[in-house]
């Protein structure tokens, strides 16, 4: 219920922001080659204040505090350690692990970018060091990792996250994503993870987890076709596990499944000021519910997936 409501909310601001704007060729925010990351140089201040830069390290100790209290102490971490080694994990939820990490670390990206950024570094700067930031918060973690008697160090997944880090960096320099979204989506339609795992956290449960790409036609079509197809309107395809992964003497085997859906590009209502633009860029990283189509291993139909009904 709590997370339905969340969801709710979300649409509903959503729906707010996109209420005065256009809904075809709208105006964009730095050219018409959809730069909508650019910052303007008067957007923010041009000089490093050591003062925020002290408010975002103390932030930044909060939160891995929280991040710990909250998740890694409820794994191994609060269990007698082994002598370091490196593991590999490439049948734990069938690979589908290293996209969480990569999720991961575009979420620290992205937040270590604005913190950066606040405190006064320049745009490239800000994108670099949040992509460094977000490497090394995942060294530590793998460093820790390195010492539980279940898992490793895994290269691997400190690549995945590293990757992912540096995606905000990517989405600002390089044309390719102007044209297609990163995505994640998420909805408890088995509980065959938390079975299983008495302190599972939703981190892990890959099962109702799904991960996508969404294209942007409007982008690739000529400038006469654009008034004929939604400026908002995407596609994406996603990848996802079944819950087989996670049930012991599993009858089947257990698989990939691959989704197409419809998807909503929230970056093309084109708001105006910074807040706005920062609050959907976040927004733009979840893929809201919409129809879908299950195309592999079977083919199922679904109104507003991931929620299955």
């Amino acid at each position: 219920m709590k997370f339905s409501c969340v969801k709710i909310a979300v649409l509903c601001l959503v729906a707010a922001l996109v209420a005065h704007a256009a809904p075809y060729d709208p105006p964009t925010w730095r050219d018409s080659t959809w730069d909508y990351r650019s910052e303007d140089s008067t957007d923010l201040a041009g000089e490093v204040s050591y003062a925020k830069v002290a408010a975002v390290a103390s932030l930044t100790l909060i939160a891995y505090g929280a991040a710990y209290w909250l998740v890694f102490d409820k794994g191994w971490w609060d269990e007698q350690g082994n002598h370091f080694h490196f593991e590999n994990d490439f049948d734990y939820a069938l690979n589908l692990d290293k996209f969480g990490h990569f999720a991961a670390g575009v979420a620290l990206g992205e937040g270590f970018y604005e913190g950066y950024r606040w405190a006064g570094a320049s745009e490239f700067q800000s994108y670099l060091f949040a992509g460094l930031s977000a490497m090394f918060t995942h060294i530590a973690i793998d460093v820790k990792d390195g010492y539980s008697p279940k898992w490793g160090f895994s290269v691997f997944d400190v690549l995945s996250g590293t990757l992912g880090g540096f995606l905000p960096m990517a989405e600002r320099y390089v044309p390719l994503f102007k044209y297609v979204d990163l995505k994640w989506s998420y909805w408890i339609n088995t509980k065959a993870y938390y079975r299983q795992s008495h302190t599972g956290v939703f981190t892990d449960d890959y099962c109702n987890q799904t991960f996508w790409a969404s294209f942007k036609p409007y982008r690739l079509l000529p400038a006469g076709a654009r008034k004929f197809y939604p400026s908002w309107l995407a596609i994406a395809a996603g990848l996802s596990i079944d819950e087989g992964v996670f049930i012991k003497d599993y009858e089947g085997t257990p698989h990939r499944e691959v989704y197409i859906a419809l998807d909503y590009d929230l970056e093309a209502f084109r708001p105006q000021s910074r807040l706005a633009r920062t609050l959907i860029k976040w927004l733009n990283y979840f893929k809201l519910p919409a129809p879908a189509v299950q195309v592999y291993p079977e083919y199922h139909w679904f109104l507003l997936y991931p929620i299955k009904f």
